[in-house]
């Protein structure tokens, strides 16, 4: 009996002290720290629609930690362009395009001062953007750098970050060219050819730039061949227009868009070496599984046009 009593009266004691042990997830597991997202990945992608005046993307500042943070924390940031200068240094060779910093009168930072908020994990720096103002073949970035913070310690690796841009609409993207190209003077000379095209936006919110069959890219190179590409718009009865971009010898087309299975049907006629030839054929945009590609490679089947 005796025995027993003392048993009780230690796992009591054991039961007392561990309580007054504070729970692992009650405790910071690690130091707090500050940080901008996408930092340690060196570049984000941030896209820009050509179709509106002006266009908002967003730097992320995060505070790192186990528990909620309690109390504000205010984080300054910087421009810090000499970033992209040492990253074209670090990382681009000599016949490579160079990065560029986006013209600072078609771009603002209206506001540094970020405040991440009492128990919240992050908040966001709006950045504003005027995207008709920039030339499409060229490569575009600003850098961004965690100047100062009210609480806890900068990041060490994750204090710059590089925002590249890309240009697009709701019609560019990467797509695939199901078409065949016919010599008019000999209707039996004919080329059936399937690649991938991607589709960039020009100009406005309805206007593509595609590449004809010959898209040869090298390194050192933009994806940009003036002789070989041409514009296709989306008019609004979904009619396509077509003209030549640069120096591609595109004589007439037209055709239609359909936006439920984001199709394009169009033709176009062209000189080739000095030879009229006729492209027919289905632009279409990338599938995500096999059961969708099914679909449309049925639908193209049964629209296709062999004239």
């Amino acid at each position: 009996m005796k025995k027993n009593t003392l048993l009780s009266l230690f796992m009591l004691a054991l039961f007392f002290s561990g309580c007054d042990d504070e729970a692992p997830m009650n405790r910071a597991l690690y130091p707090e720290s500050v940080y901008l997202v996408g930092a340690d990945d060196k570049i984000i992608y941030r896209n820009l629609n050509i179709g509106y005046v002006q266009d908002t993307v967003y730097a992320s500042v995060a505070i790192s930690g186990s528990l909620s943070t309690d109390r504000d924390v205010i984080v300054e940031i910087e421009e810090y362009p000499e970033a992209i200068l040492k990253y074209n240094n670090r990382e681009l060779g000599s016949n490579d395009i160079l990065f560029q910093n986006l013209p600072s009168d078609i771009y603002g930072l209206p506001d540094p001062i970020v405040k991440v908020k009492k128990g919240e994990p992050y908040n966001t720096c709006p950045i504003y953007v005027k995207p008709a103002a920039l030339h499409i073949d060229s490569l575009y970035m600003i850098a961004l750098k965690l100047k100062s913070t009210s609480e806890y310690k900068l990041a060490k690796e994750d204090t710059v970050v590089l925002m590249r841009f890309n240009l697009m609409n709701q019609y560019s993207g990467l797509y695939y060219m199901d078409g065949v190209i016919k010599d008019l003077s000999n209707p039996k000379d004919s080329v059936v050819y399937k690649s991938p095209r991607t589709l960039q936006a020009v100009f406005d919110g309805n206007t593509v730039r595609m590449y004809h069959q010959k898209n040869e890219w090298s390194k050192g190179a933009t994806d940009y061949r003036p002789g070989y590409c041409f514009n296709i718009t989306v008019n609004s009865d979904n009619s396509l227009s077509l003209a030549p971009w640069k120096n591609f010898k595109i004589l007439e087309g037209g055709g239609t868009y359909y936006p439920e299975l984001k199709v394009y049907d169009l033709w176009y006629k062209f000189i080739e070496d000095g030879v009229t030839k006729k492209t027919r054929g289905f632009v279409y945009k990338e599938r995500e599984n096999d059961d969708e590609q099914r679909i449309i490679n049925d639908w193209i089947e049964e629209h296709r046009k062999y004239d």
